[in-house]
């Protein structure tokens, strides 16, 4: 059992130093951004529209995402957003025997069973 300080620091880390800090990166590398060369030869305009807009591309998906799923959630705001963001209540490892002390209680409704691995007819199991 962890002692509620870990748990205190990993929670301020979680939501309030990364957060922070990943914000503050981002920040300063807008700030601080210059346009790339190639051997003394500027990027053309459109050459740094194309690799930021590849960079959005592959992030602007984490805030929509976000915002569908809290839009689809039920409460009010608030409690959109806290539902949102705690585990399903299934989480954990996917077999029983690998769920431990800590996941014993979680039972997914769609697998009451442990299911095996099949293996090829013929082979052993070490």
């Amino acid at each position: 059992a962890k002692r509620w300080i870990f748990w205190l620091w990993w929670r301020a880390c979680w939501f309030v130093i990364t957060p922070l800090l990943l914000i503050a990166i981002l920040i300063w590398s807008l700030v601080k951004f210059h346009r790339p060369e190639y051997a003394k030869i500027l990027y053309p305009d459109w050459g740094v529209a194309l690799g930021w807009c590849m960079i959005i591309f592959c992030i602007i998906w984490i805030p929509i995402m976000a915002v569908i799923k809290i839009i689809q959630a039920e409460g009010n705001i608030f409690q959109r957003i806290v539902n949102c963001c705690r585990p399903a209540s299934n989480w954990g490892p996917y077999l029983e025997r690998h769920r431990g002390e800590r996941y014993k209680d979680m039972v997914d409704p769609k697998k009451e069973t442990d299911h095996e691995i099949p293996t090829v007819s013929g082979s052993r199991k070490p």
